[in-house]
């Protein structure tokens, strides 16, 4: 298993620290998993942080807070994500993702759009025969 940690900076809210640094990391990357994930990642975002998804990162995210509440605006509007609650961002759509009250932890897993995986062979473990 690979396993990284990283503190990245993060975009400040108006008003809020804008040299606050959310701690990141990933757990698993994409060749470990024999699927069409990407990555699981475990995050702490400070009061202020703010990440964004967009349709470049060509992934579709699930967002699991396990602390905290999010304001997730996207095209449709705002809604708060509270500790228990998951989010589904859909490849192609564009999110903002805000701690705005208090600091939040989460864990985010990112897949492959389904219209790649179709289009990639199937990802099965190689077994060696002893």
């Amino acid at each position: 298993m690979i396993v990284s940690t990283v503190d990245e900076p993060v975009h400040g809210a108006v008003g809020l620290d804008t040299t606050a640094t959310a701690a990141w990391t990933c757990l698993v990357r994409r060749g470990m998993l024999h699927s069409e994930c990407e990555a699981v990642e475990h995050w702490v975002l400070p009061r202020g942080a703010v990440l964004a998804a967009t349709p470049r990162h060509g992934v579709e995210e699930a967002l699991l807070v396990l602390e905290g509440e999010l304001r997730l605006t996207t095209e449709t509007g705002d809604r708060a994500v509270r500790a228990g609650q998951l989010a589904l961002v859909p490849h192609g759509r564009t999110a903002r993702l805000a701690a705005d009250r208090t600091e939040v932890r989460l864990i985010t897993v990112r897949v492959l759009a389904a219209s790649v995986a179709d289009r990639l062979p199937p990802r099965v473990p190689e077994l060696v025969p002893r």
